[in-house]
């Protein structure tokens, strides 16, 4: 789909380095930067935000830099094969983590409740962890942090920004764990 698109020239990438095309294609939305060297795309179910595309900046710039000997190698000494910006280089970080830390993909992933042990928690937090086990009990062990953060908006004033950072601040204390984690020790890779 994207790549006749391109081809038959329906959706436009953009011409001069650093510039932005959007697009619709089949109900998808489509942002493209162009970089000094190669364009970066991000197909997206919602309509993006200014976010979006400021992540695709960085994404663009960070990947340029890191690879720029690979891209231009990539068809000729590696002969077109991408896994090379998967590995994880002793100096540099894989595509994946690049990927990762800019996106904060895990976010998406479910999560489970683990251990508050030892762990300094606030009278505000301790609400979100009881509203994520009353989730996780209806969903056999695990909650999505988007339903955690709608349903405590329902049931409290909290305001949305102080929500958001008492969630993060309990996934940051690795007391709401991915399950990608768990799945990962157990042999089952979690890969972008």
């Amino acid at each position: 789909m994207f790549r006749s698109s391109v081809q038959y020239e329906i959706l436009d990438l953009p011409l001069e380095e650093g510039g932005i095309e959007q697009g619709t294609i089949e109900g998808k939305y489509l942002i493209s930067r162009a970089g000094k060297l190669v364009w970066i795309t991000l197909i997206l179910k919602h309509k993006p935000i200014i976010y979006a595309r400021e992540v695709i900046k960085f994404l663009s710039k960070l990947f340029e830099n890191q690879y720029e000997r690979e891209i231009y190698d990539l068809y000729t000494h590696y002969h077109g094969d991408i896994s090379i910006f998967k590995k994880d280089p002793y100096s540099r970080q894989s595509l994946d983590k690049i990927i990762e830390d800019l996106f904060h993909l895990y976010l998406t992933l479910p999560f489970k409740i683990g251990s508050i042990r030892g762990k300094k928690i606030s009278a505000k937090s301790k609400k979100i962890i009881n509203f994520a086990k009353i989730l996780a009990h209806k969903t056999k062990g695990h909650f999505l942090l988007e339903k955690l953060f709608n349903e405590v908006y329902k049931a409290f004033k909290f305001e949305n920004d102080q929500i958001a950072d008492l969630i993060y601040g309990l996934v940051e204390k690795e007391v709401f764990l991915p399950l990608s984690q768990e799945k990962s020790k157990k042999g089952f890779p979690f890969h972008f």
